[in-house]
């Protein structure tokens, strides 16, 4: 009895670790984009590169980013209101947008957008996380079909 309840503590011990990681990897992905939204710059993996030391899974994710970056803010302005532009919503709003549209490529768009809304009710002090569920929503139904 006691090694089953130590395999099941093992088990979820080993599930928090693997969701603390992915967290904390989506974090860090999300504050090299907002680095760049903030300055209203398209992102730049040469400049990210050459002042970080980033993984095999970080350097790919950037670099996908960066590729698909005018084609994450045209989709995003798709389904934003026409009295609003791009650049007036909040530069971290706009990186766990663009970073949630990344991660709609492959993975299922429930997860995506509850930890993309999660992420937004941390940092950002204000609504925007219901701006974020709604874009991401809209996007994942239209664009991907999800």
């Amino acid at each position: 009895m006691k090694s089953e309840d130590n395999n099941e503590k093992n088990i979820n011990y080993d599930k928090v670790n693997f969701l603390l990681k992915n967290y904390e990897r989506r974090v860090k992905i999300i504050t090299y984009i907002y680095q760049f939204e903030l300055f209203n710059k398209k992102i730049s993996c040469e400049e990210i590169f050459k002042n970080n030391d980033l993984d095999k899974w970080e350097v790919a994710t950037l670099e996908l980013i960066e590729q698909k970056y005018d084609t994450f803010i045209k989709i995003a302005n798709k389904f934003i209101d026409k009295n609003w532009e791009w650049q007036r919503i909040l530069p971290l709003t706009r990186a766990i947008i663009i970073f949630g549209e990344y991660e709609l490529l492959s993975k299922d768009s429930k997860i995506v957008i509850n930890e993309m809304v999660n992420i937004a009710k941390i940092f950002i002090p204000n609504d925007d996380y219901k701006f974020i569920n709604k874009i991401l929503d809209l996007i994942s139904k239209q664009v991907f079909n999800k």
